[in-house]
């Protein structure tokens, strides 16, 4: 293999995972290793994969959904728990989930979690609102508090007492 293919794999392998080749970050990065010319080179390259890419198949994504599901996490700047209601699970389990492979608590998230998950999402971004089923689902699982009126409060019967 020579070094332009090798290069070509590259670029693919980060637009395929990272979602971005970044050469025309380079450009306005503080330390310019890479003059014009050699740009001028690594956006060629990227205009004959994009060339290849309109010619063949589509490539699938990557299958590995807690990868999918952190990139989506820190792209849309989505918090634990709004992910845990979206996902309609509990927030250690979205711990887990965002945790990398290798971790003892990591634990893979199948392709119908994440599917529920990128629905919820899609009707989050377009509405703004966690929408009704998960609203309902957090109100109900709260337990509501008995109030007793032959009971005071503390500051009630603190106040009444003598002093």
């Amino acid at each position: 293999m020579g070094y332009r293919e090798l290069l070509k794999n590259y670029i693919r392998f980060l637009e395929l995972h990272a979602g971005d080749n970044f050469i025309e970050s380079i450009a306005t990065a503080r330390e310019a290793l890479l003059n014009e010319r050699d740009l001028g080179e690594l956006r060629a390259i990227a205009a004959e994969i994009f060339r290849e890419a309109n010619s063949k198949p589509p490539r699938t994504p990557v299958a590995n959904y807690n990868y999918r599901f952190r990139l989506l996490l820190n792209h849309y700047g989505i918090a634990i728990r709004a992910a845990a209601l979206m996902s309609d699970t509990t927030e250690e389990r979205v711990r887990c989930w965002r945790t990398q492979p290798r971790s003892r608590r990591y634990l893979p998230m199948a392709e119908a979690e994440f599917q529920k998950f990128e629905t919820r999402l899609t009707a989050y971004l377009e509405t703004g609102e966690l929408g009704d089923d998960t609203r309902g689902r957090q109100s109900s699982d709260r337990k509501p508090k008995a109030q007793s009126s032959s009971s005071t409060s503390r500051r009630g019967a603190a106040a009444n007492r003598p002093s």
